[in-house]
Protein backbone atom coordinates (compact mmCIF):
# COMPACT_ATOMS: atom_id res chain seq x y z
CA UNK A 1 0.00 0.00 0.00
CA UNK A 2 1.49 3.32 -1.23
CA UNK A 3 0.37 5.54 2.07
CA UNK A 4 1.80 8.83 0.94
CA UNK A 5 0.05 8.75 -2.26
CA UNK A 6 -3.20 7.65 -1.04
CA UNK A 7 -3.18 10.04 1.63
CA UNK A 8 -2.42 12.73 -0.87
CA UNK A 9 -4.97 11.34 -3.16
CA UNK A 10 -7.59 12.07 -0.10
CA UNK A 11 -6.63 14.88 1.32
CA UNK A 12 -6.68 16.47 -2.58
CA UNK A 13 -9.82 15.27 -2.75
CA UNK A 14 -11.31 17.06 0.52
CA UNK A 15 -9.44 20.61 -0.70
CA UNK A 16 -13.09 21.91 -1.62
CA UNK A 17 -14.46 20.79 1.92
CA UNK A 18 -11.75 22.00 3.77
CA UNK A 19 -11.84 25.10 2.00
CA UNK A 20 -15.98 25.26 3.22
CA UNK A 21 -14.95 24.37 6.61
CA UNK A 22 -12.49 27.20 6.91
CA UNK A 23 -15.32 29.64 5.52
CA UNK A 24 -17.76 27.96 7.46
CA UNK A 25 -15.85 28.06 10.31
CA UNK A 26 -13.77 31.16 10.64
CA UNK A 27 -15.05 33.68 7.57
CA UNK A 28 -19.29 32.86 8.49
CA UNK A 29 -18.66 34.01 12.12
CA UNK A 30 -16.43 36.58 11.40
CA UNK A 31 -19.00 38.13 9.50
CA UNK A 32 -22.00 37.34 11.65
CA UNK A 33 -22.88 39.06 15.01
CA UNK A 34 -22.68 36.35 17.41
CA UNK A 35 -26.93 35.90 17.93
CA UNK A 36 -26.96 35.36 14.66
CA UNK A 37 -24.22 33.01 14.32
CA UNK A 38 -25.79 30.47 17.24
CA UNK A 39 -29.26 30.73 15.31
CA UNK A 40 -27.28 29.70 12.32
CA UNK A 41 -25.41 26.74 13.95
CA UNK A 42 -29.01 25.88 16.24
CA UNK A 43 -30.04 24.98 12.54
CA UNK A 44 -26.80 23.20 11.59
CA UNK A 45 -26.92 21.13 15.10
CA UNK A 46 -30.54 20.29 14.03
CA UNK A 47 -29.51 19.20 10.01
CA UNK A 48 -26.65 16.86 12.48
CA UNK A 49 -29.80 14.45 13.30
CA UNK A 50 -30.96 14.52 9.88
CA UNK A 51 -30.37 11.24 8.51
CA UNK A 52 -31.37 9.81 11.22
CA UNK A 53 -34.99 10.04 10.11
CA UNK A 54 -34.56 7.46 7.21
CA UNK A 55 -34.70 4.94 10.46
CA UNK A 56 -31.51 3.03 8.78
CA UNK A 57 -32.62 2.52 5.22
CA UNK A 58 -30.48 3.94 3.59
CA UNK A 59 -27.87 2.16 5.37
CA UNK A 60 -29.46 -1.17 4.77
CA UNK A 61 -29.59 -0.56 0.92
CA UNK A 62 -26.06 -0.07 0.94
CA UNK A 63 -25.42 -3.29 2.93
CA UNK A 64 -28.12 -5.09 0.76
CA UNK A 65 -26.38 -3.56 -2.55
CA UNK A 66 -22.43 -3.84 -1.56
CA UNK A 67 -20.08 -5.62 -3.88
CA UNK A 68 -23.20 -5.37 -6.35
CA UNK A 69 -22.33 -4.92 -10.15
CA UNK A 70 -25.14 -2.47 -11.64
CA UNK A 71 -25.61 -5.06 -14.45
CA UNK A 72 -26.78 -7.23 -12.23
CA UNK A 73 -28.81 -5.29 -10.26
CA UNK A 74 -33.13 -5.62 -10.41
CA UNK A 75 -33.95 -2.29 -11.40
CA UNK A 76 -37.69 -3.03 -10.95
CA UNK A 77 -36.78 -3.64 -7.38
CA UNK A 78 -34.59 -0.76 -7.37
CA UNK A 79 -36.88 1.70 -8.34
CA UNK A 80 -39.53 0.31 -5.91
CA UNK A 81 -37.40 1.05 -3.01
CA UNK A 82 -36.32 4.81 -4.27
CA UNK A 83 -40.05 5.04 -4.90
CA UNK A 84 -41.34 4.23 -0.61
CA UNK A 85 -37.80 6.09 0.08
CA UNK A 86 -38.96 9.15 -1.21
CA UNK A 87 -42.37 8.33 0.34
CA UNK A 88 -41.27 7.60 3.48
CA UNK A 89 -39.37 10.91 3.91
CA UNK A 90 -41.87 12.74 1.94
CA UNK A 91 -44.37 11.08 5.59
CA UNK A 92 -41.87 12.20 7.84
CA UNK A 93 -40.95 15.97 6.69
CA UNK A 94 -44.88 16.68 6.84
CA UNK A 95 -45.12 15.48 10.00
CA UNK A 96 -42.14 17.82 11.37
CA UNK A 97 -43.45 20.46 9.45
CA UNK A 98 -46.87 20.35 11.18
CA UNK A 99 -45.03 19.99 14.71
CA UNK A 100 -42.65 23.16 13.55
CA UNK A 101 -45.74 25.12 12.77
CA UNK A 102 -47.31 24.05 15.83
CA UNK A 103 -44.29 25.04 18.47
CA UNK A 104 -43.72 28.44 16.09
CA UNK A 105 -40.02 27.43 15.72
CA UNK A 106 -38.38 29.22 12.23
CA UNK A 107 -35.61 26.33 12.37
CA UNK A 108 -37.20 23.43 13.16
CA UNK A 109 -39.25 24.33 9.56
CA UNK A 110 -36.03 25.06 7.18
CA UNK A 111 -34.40 21.62 8.89
CA UNK A 112 -37.78 19.75 7.74
CA UNK A 113 -37.58 20.90 3.93
CA UNK A 114 -33.41 19.86 4.35
CA UNK A 115 -34.88 15.76 5.35
CA UNK A 116 -36.02 15.09 1.71
CA UNK A 117 -33.08 16.42 -0.16
CA UNK A 118 -30.15 15.63 1.82
CA UNK A 119 -31.20 11.42 2.60
CA UNK A 120 -32.00 10.59 -0.89
CA UNK A 121 -28.60 12.31 -1.60
CA UNK A 122 -27.48 10.02 0.95
CA UNK A 123 -29.76 7.01 -0.96
CA UNK A 124 -27.81 7.81 -3.84
CA UNK A 125 -24.09 8.33 -2.32
CA UNK A 126 -24.38 5.06 -0.27
CA UNK A 127 -26.17 3.05 -3.78
CA UNK A 128 -23.10 4.05 -5.77
CA UNK A 129 -20.57 3.71 -3.46
CA UNK A 130 -22.10 -0.13 -3.19
CA UNK A 131 -21.79 -0.88 -6.55
CA UNK A 132 -18.76 1.20 -7.09
CA UNK A 133 -19.92 4.23 -9.02
CA UNK A 134 -17.09 6.34 -7.70
CA UNK A 135 -17.13 8.79 -10.69
CA UNK A 136 -20.78 9.69 -9.62
CA UNK A 137 -20.02 9.41 -5.71
CA UNK A 138 -17.44 11.45 -5.68
CA UNK A 139 -19.23 14.29 -7.89
CA UNK A 140 -22.17 14.05 -5.01
CA UNK A 141 -19.44 14.54 -2.40
CA UNK A 142 -17.90 17.82 -4.37
CA UNK A 143 -20.81 19.57 -5.25
CA UNK A 144 -22.71 20.67 -2.15
CA UNK A 145 -19.15 21.85 -0.20
CA UNK A 146 -18.51 23.70 -4.13
CA UNK A 147 -22.16 25.71 -4.41
CA UNK A 148 -21.75 26.67 -0.61
CA UNK A 149 -18.20 27.71 -0.98
CA UNK A 150 -19.45 29.99 -3.93
CA UNK A 151 -22.63 31.39 -2.85
CA UNK A 152 -20.78 32.06 0.77
CA UNK A 153 -18.43 33.99 -0.62
CA UNK A 154 -20.98 36.16 -2.37
CA UNK A 155 -22.77 37.13 0.44
CA UNK A 156 -19.83 37.78 2.29
CA UNK A 157 -18.11 39.45 0.19
CA UNK A 158 -19.71 40.81 -2.77
CA UNK A 159 -23.36 41.75 -1.27
CA UNK A 160 -22.13 41.88 2.39
CA UNK A 161 -26.04 40.57 3.65
CA UNK A 162 -25.77 39.98 7.71
CA UNK A 163 -28.60 37.54 7.59
CA UNK A 164 -28.37 33.79 8.87
CA UNK A 165 -30.99 33.15 6.97
CA UNK A 166 -29.08 33.36 3.86
CA UNK A 167 -27.20 30.52 4.87
CA UNK A 168 -29.25 28.54 5.76
CA UNK A 169 -30.78 28.89 2.43
CA UNK A 170 -27.46 28.66 0.88
CA UNK A 171 -27.18 25.13 2.19
CA UNK A 172 -30.37 24.12 1.20
CA UNK A 173 -30.26 24.95 -1.99
CA UNK A 174 -27.04 23.16 -2.31
CA UNK A 175 -28.57 19.89 -1.23
CA UNK A 176 -31.72 20.46 -3.18
CA UNK A 177 -29.97 21.16 -6.73
CA UNK A 178 -28.18 18.04 -6.63
CA UNK A 179 -31.08 15.93 -5.28
CA UNK A 180 -32.82 17.48 -8.41
CA UNK A 181 -30.33 16.56 -10.51
CA UNK A 182 -29.34 13.28 -9.06
CA UNK A 183 -33.51 12.43 -9.39
CA UNK A 184 -33.61 13.78 -13.23
CA UNK A 185 -30.91 10.79 -14.14
CA UNK A 186 -32.34 8.66 -11.83
CA UNK A 187 -35.70 8.94 -14.07
CA UNK A 188 -34.06 8.60 -17.47
CA UNK A 189 -32.37 5.16 -16.29
CA UNK A 190 -35.32 3.81 -15.29
CA UNK A 191 -38.45 5.44 -16.92
CA UNK A 192 -38.96 2.32 -19.23
CA UNK A 193 -38.73 0.00 -15.75
CA UNK A 194 -42.16 -0.90 -13.90
CA UNK A 195 -41.16 -0.10 -9.98
CA UNK A 196 -41.83 -3.29 -7.70
CA UNK A 197 -42.22 -2.49 -3.84
CA UNK A 198 -41.58 -5.72 -2.12
CA UNK A 199 -42.68 -4.94 1.33
CA UNK A 200 -41.15 -7.87 2.77
CA UNK A 201 -37.80 -7.17 1.05
CA UNK A 202 -38.29 -3.44 2.32
CA UNK A 203 -38.58 -5.31 6.47
CA UNK A 204 -35.59 -6.96 5.92
CA UNK A 205 -33.40 -4.17 4.64
CA UNK A 206 -35.08 -1.86 7.84
CA UNK A 207 -33.96 -4.92 9.69
CA UNK A 208 -30.34 -4.85 8.91
CA UNK A 209 -29.97 -1.16 8.46
CA UNK A 210 -32.06 0.14 12.57
CA UNK A 211 -29.06 -1.84 14.38
CA UNK A 212 -26.49 0.49 12.26
CA UNK A 213 -28.50 3.83 13.02
CA UNK A 214 -28.73 2.74 16.16
CA UNK A 215 -25.00 2.69 16.24
CA UNK A 216 -25.00 6.02 14.57
CA UNK A 217 -27.49 7.48 16.35
CA UNK A 218 -25.07 6.88 19.54
CA UNK A 219 -22.46 7.93 18.01
CA UNK A 220 -24.12 11.37 16.75
CA UNK A 221 -25.06 12.33 20.52
CA UNK A 222 -21.72 11.56 21.84
CA UNK A 223 -20.21 14.18 19.55
CA UNK A 224 -22.70 16.95 20.00
CA UNK A 225 -24.63 16.10 23.52
CA UNK A 226 -21.93 18.47 24.59
CA UNK A 227 -23.28 21.65 22.81
CA UNK A 228 -27.24 20.65 23.73
CA UNK A 229 -26.18 20.93 27.38
CA UNK A 230 -24.78 24.45 26.53
CA UNK A 231 -27.65 25.35 24.27
CA UNK A 232 -30.07 24.67 26.60
CA UNK A 233 -28.22 26.16 29.73
CA UNK A 234 -26.10 29.29 28.77
CA UNK A 235 -26.84 32.41 26.57
CA UNK A 236 -26.96 32.36 23.15
CA UNK A 237 -23.55 34.25 23.08
CA UNK A 238 -22.09 31.55 25.01
CA UNK A 239 -23.52 28.81 22.54
CA UNK A 240 -22.34 30.71 19.84
CA UNK A 241 -18.36 30.57 21.57
CA UNK A 242 -18.79 27.09 21.84
CA UNK A 243 -20.05 26.24 18.39
CA UNK A 244 -17.74 28.48 17.52
CA UNK A 245 -15.04 26.11 19.01
CA UNK A 246 -16.39 22.62 17.66
CA UNK A 247 -16.02 24.13 13.88
CA UNK A 248 -12.66 24.65 14.77
CA UNK A 249 -12.70 20.92 15.54
CA UNK A 250 -14.28 20.24 12.09
CA UNK A 251 -12.00 21.89 10.30
CA UNK A 252 -9.54 18.91 12.03
CA UNK A 253 -11.86 16.56 11.74
CA UNK A 254 -11.64 16.94 8.04
CA UNK A 255 -7.89 15.65 8.29
CA UNK A 256 -8.94 12.77 10.62
CA UNK A 257 -11.88 11.76 8.24
CA UNK A 258 -9.12 11.74 5.25
CA UNK A 259 -7.03 9.53 7.69
CA UNK A 260 -9.93 7.40 8.65
CA UNK A 261 -10.73 6.58 4.63
CA UNK A 262 -7.20 6.03 3.93
CA UNK A 263 -6.75 3.33 6.90
CA UNK A 264 -9.67 1.09 6.64
CA UNK A 265 -8.56 -0.90 3.38
CA UNK A 266 -5.38 -1.32 5.01
CA UNK A 267 -6.36 -2.17 8.41
CA UNK A 268 -9.07 -4.70 6.51
CA UNK A 269 -5.93 -6.36 4.95
CA UNK A 270 -3.36 -6.31 7.84
CA UNK A 271 -4.38 -7.05 11.10
CA UNK A 272 -1.01 -8.18 13.01
CA UNK A 273 -0.41 -7.32 16.10
CA UNK A 274 2.67 -5.01 15.55
CA UNK A 275 1.13 -3.50 12.68
CA UNK A 276 -1.49 -2.18 15.18
CA UNK A 277 0.71 -1.60 17.36
CA UNK A 278 3.00 0.86 15.17
CA UNK A 279 -0.55 2.59 13.81
CA UNK A 280 -1.65 3.70 17.06
CA UNK A 281 1.94 5.43 18.22
CA UNK A 282 1.57 6.82 14.37
CA UNK A 283 -1.65 8.05 15.66
CA UNK A 284 -1.03 9.56 18.96
CA UNK A 285 2.19 11.13 16.99
CA UNK A 286 0.36 12.96 14.22
CA UNK A 287 -3.01 14.29 16.88
CA UNK A 288 0.08 15.53 19.10
CA UNK A 289 1.36 17.73 15.80
CA UNK A 290 -2.31 18.44 14.77
CA UNK A 291 -3.02 19.43 18.40
CA UNK A 292 -0.81 22.97 17.61
CA UNK A 293 -3.03 24.20 15.23
CA UNK A 294 -4.63 25.39 18.14
CA UNK A 295 -1.95 28.06 17.99
CA UNK A 296 -2.75 29.16 14.37
CA UNK A 297 -6.09 29.52 15.02
CA UNK A 298 -5.42 31.19 18.22
CA UNK A 299 -3.66 33.76 16.13
CA UNK A 300 -5.85 34.61 13.64
CA UNK A 301 -9.15 34.71 16.11
CA UNK A 302 -6.87 37.45 18.40
CA UNK A 303 -6.12 39.51 15.42
CA UNK A 304 -9.03 39.13 13.14
CA UNK A 305 -12.18 38.08 14.72
CA UNK A 306 -11.74 39.51 18.29
CA UNK A 307 -15.43 38.89 19.25
CA UNK A 308 -14.80 34.81 19.24
CA UNK A 309 -11.63 35.18 21.57
CA UNK A 310 -13.63 33.77 24.54
CA UNK A 311 -13.86 30.68 22.26
CA UNK A 312 -10.30 30.28 23.08
CA UNK A 313 -10.34 28.60 26.14
CA UNK A 314 -13.24 26.32 25.01
CA UNK A 315 -10.50 25.44 22.15
CA UNK A 316 -7.71 24.77 23.92
CA UNK A 317 -9.41 22.23 26.16
CA UNK A 318 -11.10 20.71 23.43
CA UNK A 319 -7.81 20.17 21.58
CA UNK A 320 -6.23 18.49 24.41
CA UNK A 321 -8.33 15.66 23.24
CA UNK A 322 -7.24 15.29 19.52
CA UNK A 323 -4.99 12.14 20.24
CA UNK A 324 -7.64 10.19 21.87
CA UNK A 325 -10.32 10.96 19.31
CA UNK A 326 -7.85 10.46 16.06
CA UNK A 327 -7.20 7.03 17.43
CA UNK A 328 -10.90 6.05 18.23
CA UNK A 329 -12.22 7.48 14.78
CA UNK A 330 -9.05 5.84 12.67
CA UNK A 331 -8.29 2.96 14.25
CA UNK A 332 -10.92 1.74 16.70
CA UNK A 333 -13.38 1.98 14.66
CA UNK A 334 -12.21 0.89 11.49
CA UNK A 335 -11.18 -2.27 13.85
CA UNK A 336 -15.00 -2.75 15.04
CA UNK A 337 -15.65 -2.86 10.98
CA UNK A 338 -13.13 -4.78 10.26
CA UNK A 339 -13.98 -7.37 12.49
CA UNK A 340 -17.45 -7.46 12.29
CA UNK A 341 -18.03 -6.35 15.48
CA UNK A 342 -20.79 -4.40 15.05
CA UNK A 343 -23.08 -5.15 18.60
CA UNK A 344 -19.96 -4.47 20.23
CA UNK A 345 -19.12 -0.96 18.68
CA UNK A 346 -23.13 -0.18 19.45
CA UNK A 347 -22.69 -1.17 22.69
CA UNK A 348 -19.67 0.41 23.39
CA UNK A 349 -20.87 3.91 21.34
CA UNK A 350 -24.09 3.91 23.72
CA UNK A 351 -21.85 3.56 27.34
CA UNK A 352 -19.51 6.09 25.76
CA UNK A 353 -23.01 8.26 25.57
CA UNK A 354 -24.11 7.94 29.17
CA UNK A 355 -20.79 8.04 30.54
CA UNK A 356 -20.46 11.86 28.74
CA UNK A 357 -23.77 12.47 29.76
CA UNK A 358 -23.44 12.15 32.95
CA UNK A 359 -20.04 14.21 33.09
CA UNK A 360 -21.41 16.96 31.22
CA UNK A 361 -24.60 16.86 33.52
CA UNK A 362 -22.06 17.04 36.66
CA UNK A 363 -20.18 19.60 35.10
CA UNK A 364 -23.32 21.81 34.40
CA UNK A 365 -24.44 21.50 38.19
CA UNK A 366 -21.21 21.70 39.52
CA UNK A 367 -19.57 24.57 37.74
CA UNK A 368 -22.42 25.68 35.70
CA UNK A 369 -19.84 27.29 32.69
CA UNK A 370 -19.21 25.97 28.89
CA UNK A 371 -15.56 25.60 30.17
CA UNK A 372 -16.28 22.80 32.55
CA UNK A 373 -18.70 21.35 29.65
CA UNK A 374 -15.60 21.14 27.27
CA UNK A 375 -13.36 19.79 30.43
CA UNK A 376 -16.28 16.62 30.50
CA UNK A 377 -16.45 16.26 26.54
CA UNK A 378 -12.32 15.84 26.60
CA UNK A 379 -12.35 13.41 29.72
CA UNK A 380 -14.93 11.63 28.01
CA UNK A 381 -12.47 11.03 24.54
CA UNK A 382 -9.81 9.88 27.03
CA UNK A 383 -12.56 7.41 28.58
CA UNK A 384 -13.85 6.29 25.28
CA UNK A 385 -9.91 5.39 24.24
CA UNK A 386 -9.14 3.56 26.93
CA UNK A 387 -12.67 1.63 26.89
CA UNK A 388 -11.93 0.52 23.35
CA UNK A 389 -7.91 -0.24 23.78
CA UNK A 390 -9.67 -2.73 26.47
CA UNK A 391 -11.53 -4.72 23.00
CA UNK A 392 -8.12 -5.39 20.99
CA UNK A 393 -5.67 -6.77 23.17
CA UNK A 394 -2.12 -5.38 21.71
CA UNK A 395 -3.69 -2.35 21.95
CA UNK A 396 -4.20 -1.88 25.68
CA UNK A 397 -2.97 0.98 27.35
CA UNK A 398 0.64 0.51 28.62
CA UNK A 399 2.23 2.64 31.40
CA UNK A 400 4.33 4.33 28.53
CA UNK A 401 1.58 5.44 26.66
CA UNK A 402 -0.50 6.90 29.80
CA UNK A 403 2.51 8.67 31.10
CA UNK A 404 2.99 10.39 27.32
CA UNK A 405 -0.25 11.33 27.43
CA UNK A 406 -0.26 12.85 30.73
CA UNK A 407 2.39 14.78 30.13
CA UNK A 408 1.08 15.75 26.68
CA UNK A 409 -1.88 17.03 28.63
CA UNK A 410 -0.29 19.04 30.96
CA UNK A 411 1.93 20.46 28.47
CA UNK A 412 -0.96 21.67 25.65
CA UNK A 413 -3.24 23.08 28.45
CA UNK A 414 -0.13 24.85 30.19
CA UNK A 415 0.77 26.72 26.47
CA UNK A 416 -2.25 27.25 25.89
CA UNK A 417 -4.27 28.25 28.95
CA UNK A 418 -1.39 30.06 31.14
CA UNK A 419 1.28 31.72 28.89
CA UNK A 420 1.48 34.19 25.88
CA UNK A 421 0.50 33.19 22.13
CA UNK A 422 4.27 33.31 20.98
CA UNK A 423 5.71 32.04 24.39
CA UNK A 424 3.18 28.94 23.88
CA UNK A 425 4.00 27.99 20.91
CA UNK A 426 7.62 27.92 21.13
CA UNK A 427 7.18 26.29 24.43
CA UNK A 428 5.36 24.00 23.05
CA UNK A 429 7.04 23.12 19.66
CA UNK A 430 9.87 22.11 22.08
CA UNK A 431 8.08 20.49 24.61
CA UNK A 432 6.79 17.95 22.27
CA UNK A 433 9.40 17.27 20.31
CA UNK A 434 11.20 16.58 23.48
CA UNK A 435 8.31 14.41 24.57
CA UNK A 436 8.15 12.61 21.10
CA UNK A 437 11.75 12.43 21.20
CA UNK A 438 11.85 10.42 24.83
CA UNK A 439 9.00 8.16 24.57
CA UNK A 440 8.16 7.40 20.06
CA UNK A 441 11.65 8.24 18.88
CA UNK A 442 11.54 5.12 16.38
CA UNK A 443 8.34 5.64 15.33
CA UNK A 444 8.66 9.19 14.81
CA UNK A 445 11.69 8.17 13.05
CA UNK A 446 9.90 5.61 10.61
CA UNK A 447 6.91 8.04 10.32
CA UNK A 448 8.91 10.63 8.79
CA UNK A 449 10.57 7.94 5.96
CA UNK A 450 7.84 6.87 5.32
CA UNK A 451 6.30 10.14 3.76
CA UNK A 452 10.32 11.16 2.52
CA UNK A 453 10.71 8.21 0.87
CA UNK A 454 8.25 6.09 -0.63
CA UNK A 455 5.20 6.24 1.86
CA UNK A 456 5.13 2.31 2.26
CA UNK A 457 4.25 0.81 5.42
Amino acid sequence: MNLKKDLMKVFGSNLVTLSAGIVSGLIIPSFLSLDQYSYLKTFTLYLGYVGILHFGLADGLFIKYGGSYEDDIDKSLLKGEHHFFLIFQLVISIAIIIISLFIDDEILLAFSLSIIPFNLLTFYKFFYQAIGRFNIYSKILIFPPVVMLVANLAVIFIFKIENYWLFIFIRLFAYLSIFLILEYNFYKITKFVDKTVDFDEIKSIFNIGFFIMLGNLSSLMFYSIDRWFVKFSFSSSEFAFYSFAISMMSVINIFINSVTKVFYPYLARNTDDDILKKLKRYFIIIASFATGSYFIFAFIVQNYIPKHIPALNIIAIIFAGLPALITINALYVNLYKVRKSDKLYVKTVFSMLLISGALNLIALITFENNIAIAVATTSSFYIWFYFSSRHFESLFINLKEFIYLAMFVILFIFTSNFIDLLTGVIVFSIGILILIYSFYRLEFMDLINEFKDKGKL
